[in-house]
């Protein structure tokens, strides 16, 4: 063989040997990239969902808070209608702001977060419905059903604390927080 061919069959040995590493370097990238955008991903999904859970606590949280303020001015002496009538909007109002809430945590998942959060926000609605009639029977004078309706509502209350605490707990299931 002379020293012609042994070049040109060196210099496509070389080329071959180049192209194929530089394939394989571009493979290992595209995993690496694939890796990473994976991680990206779950960290954007863990920041989500962290999120969604804290703005769901805190607006039940002043949900519950402008329901006591109501409680606590229905049972005052000397407090007045429009008083009452103030706290009554400013509850009913926490809740639409809860609702929405609630959706986040039950669109950032995962399923259990959706089905702990639709109990929470069941248990809210029943302290709401429970706080509305406490506070029409107030509104109408019904001094026979006063006492009765402030029972229900204590009753739906601590239901309501119940699955708060319910919620904080499967939040930390869900963002892995014991683990």
């Amino acid at each position: 063989m002379d020293a012609g061919l042994a070049g040109v069959i060196g210099a496509a040995v070389g080329v071959l040997g180049g192209a194929g590493t530089g394939l394989i370097a571009l493979l290992g990238q595209n995993s690496q990239q694939r890796r990473q955008r994976a991680i990206d991903r779950e960290t954007r999904l863990e920041q989500t969902r962290r999120e969604a859970y804290l703005a769901c606590i805190e607006t039940s949280k002043h949900v519950t808070a402008d329901w006591w303020k109501l409680v606590n001015c229905l049972l005052a002496d000397g407090s007045s209608p429009e008083q009452h009538e103030l706290y009554a909007t400013e509850a009913q109002h926490g809740w639409v702001t809860f609702t929405k809430t609630a959706d986040a945590v039950s669109m950032a998942g995962p399923n259990e977060m959706a089905e702990v959060v639709q109990s929470l926000r069941e248990a809210i609605w029943r302290m709401d419905r429970a706080g509305t009639a406490w506070y029409e029977c107030v509104r109408s004078a019904d001094t026979a059903n006063f006492a009765a309706c402030e029972r229900e509502f204590r009753v739906a209350e601590a239901a309501r604390t119940q699955q708060g605490f319910l919620f904080l707990a499967a939040a930390r299931r869900a963002l892995m927080t014991e683990h």
